[in-house]
């Protein structure tokens, strides 16, 4: 009896030791676990401080201070482009005829191009899909004429298959004739920018004024039009010939310094500028573009909506962007640097208003821009001329 009484006082003092120990394991554990979750925890509130900074860090400030890392006559401000380009072989530039000839398909279509541009209006004929007639319009609601819907008598252009207005309406009035009165029943899209007419149908009472034709393709027609060209259509076709050539040939030349030469670095003061001002003219597009919608009664989105990308995505382009930019700045500056040529100011500014005739041009520019980027157009033009003239076409 002893014996069994003594055995069981010990087990229960072992099992209070094994509970005491088992509770001091759980309470350590729970110690450790808590201190992981803290160190945890603060691990990720520093890694969000992190991202917020390193993203604030990165993100692109909008600036329009186009001339800030210019000096007035076009140059790059403090730097040596040639410290940071290797250029091409600038001098000895091999074009292909093709890329400064015409195709023949490519010279029909701008004969008919420049005939459609002349267009004359036919009070006859039958309206066909392509035509462009001329047309007032009445539109009204249940009998009662709605605020936007009357052209005023003034007459308006419309190319039949544009798209131009609401679905339905263009495609009412082909087979119809020059002067005839036709009504044409539509519906707004519910999506349409008036509030009071999304989603609702509607009649337009159209007259058709006219359509356009083609005038006949002669020297007439060359004298008329084109006099600055030719006085004969053989005159002018060779004129339009010839001013393709030399387009084309520049073009390609200018095209191809930039895209053979090789920027080793980029100067940073002056990257970072042509990001921050790439960035305001996309902002700057949106707000005009945003103006524009208003003006029609509609809702152009947010800037993400217009740009269509993720704020890493758009920086991202805007840096690929500046980067093109700056590197054409770099060649056309290292070519003259090469040449051993500075142009004055004075130079830049007379070349830049030869470039686009006169004053008006050049003295806006500098308002918007400031003299270096209105100027830095003189650079590449002196820059690619130097190219054109060791230019051979094969």
């Amino acid at each position: 009896m002893e014996e069994s009484t003594v055995s069981k006082s010990k087990q229960k003092r072992e099992e209070r030791a094994q509970n005491a120990a088992k509770k001091k394991r759980e309470s350590l554990i729970l110690k450790i676990v808590g201190i992981v979750i803290a160190v945890a925890v603060i691990g990720l509130a520093i890694f969000g401080i992190v991202r917020v900074i390193i993203k604030e860090a990165n993100t692109i400030t909008a600036s329009g201070e186009y001339s800030s890392q210019l000096d007035d006559n076009g140059y790059i401000k403090g730097i040596k482009a040639t410290d940071y380009v290797t250029l091409c072989d600038y001098k000895n530039i091999e074009v292909p005829l093709s890329e400064v000839t015409y195709t023949d398909e490519e010279f029909k279509d701008v004969i008919e191009q420049n005939l459609a541009a002349h267009q004359v209006l036919k009070e006859e004929g039958v309206v066909a899909d392509g035509d462009k007639v001329n047309i007032d319009y009445v539109g009204t609601m249940d009998g009662v004429e709605f605020e936007g819907g009357n052209s005023g008598g003034n007459g308006y252009d419309l190319t039949i298959g544009s798209g131009q207005f609401i679905e339905g309406f263009e495609s009412q009035l082909i087979g119809h004739k020059a002067g005839e009165d036709v009504t044409v029943k539509v519906t707004f899209p519910e999506d349409y920018g008036q509030a009071d007419l999304a989603g609702k149908p509607a009649e337009f009472a159209v007259t058709i004024h006219g359509i356009y034709a083609d005038p006949e393709y002669n020297d007439d027609f060359v004298k008329e039009n084109y006099s600055d060209m030719g006085s004969t259509v053989a005159e002018y076709e060779q004129a339009l010939k010839d001013e393709y050539y030399e387009g084309s040939l520049k073009d390609y030349v200018t095209n191809y310094v930039v895209d053979n030469s090789t920027v080793n670095k980029f100067p940073s003061k002056y990257l970072k500028n042509v990001e921050s001002t790439t960035k305001f003219s996309d902002v700057q597009s949106y707000e005009y573009m945003n103006q524009m919608y208003q003006q029609y009664g509609m809702q152009s989105g947010t800037f993400e909506d217009f740009i269509g990308m993720t704020d890493e995505e758009y920086n991202a382009d805007i840096i690929d962007r500046s980067q093109k930019f700056a590197k054409s700045d770099l060649v056309y500056q290292a070519i003259l640097e090469s040449e051993g040529i500075v142009l004055s100011e004075a130079d830049s500014e007379a070349n830049v208003k030869e470039m686009y005739g006169g004053d008006d041009y050049y003295n806006s520019s500098v308002e918007t821009y400031g003299k270096g980027y209105t100027n830095k157009t003189a650079v590449k033009n002196k820059a690619v001329d130097i190219a054109l003239e060791g230019a051979t076409v094969k």
